[in-house]
């Protein structure tokens, strides 16, 4: 179930991909891309593939990933079942923006950049005054 679930993601990425390059110039190009776009769209579920139109035709991926139980399409964070939810494999779309959303695992983020620590000045004993 997993797999699968990560099939449509990608498949939908895929098809966003190629959607962006029917503007290209090249006429090779975008015949090339509309064949894949069809192929592409006979493999996605006819529930997710009416999503994904409806994003599209409001010019909008239809798909964003989450980082740190955040999603990157409205930078909203997910509560925390629907990141559990997500993480045990299960399609779920974000509550705010309605993107299908997929979990970007910690091994595959960039770690943070570590802060330099600042040195305390030695502080100048008191005199009594």
């Amino acid at each position: 179930m997993k797999n699968q679930i990560h099939e449509i993601v990608r498949r939908l990425l895929e098809l966003h991909r190629l959607e962006e390059l029917l503007a290209a110039p090249d006429p090779d190009e975008r015949a090339n891309a509309e064949a894949r776009i069809q192929s592409l769209r006979a493999d996605i579920p006819k529930g997710v593939l009416i999503i994904h139109n409806q994003a599209r035709t409001r010019g909008k991926r239809s798909v964003a990933e989450v980082r740190r139980g955040v999603c990157s399409g409205c930078h909203l964070a997910l509560g925390v079942g629907n990141v559990a939810a997500l993480r045990a494999g299960e399609m779920r779309r974000c509550g705010n923006c309605g993107r299908y959303v997929y979990v970007v695992e910690a091994a595959e983020e960039a770690p943070p950049p570590a802060k330099p620590r600042k040195k305390r000045a030695a502080r100048a004993p008191r005199t009594a005054s």
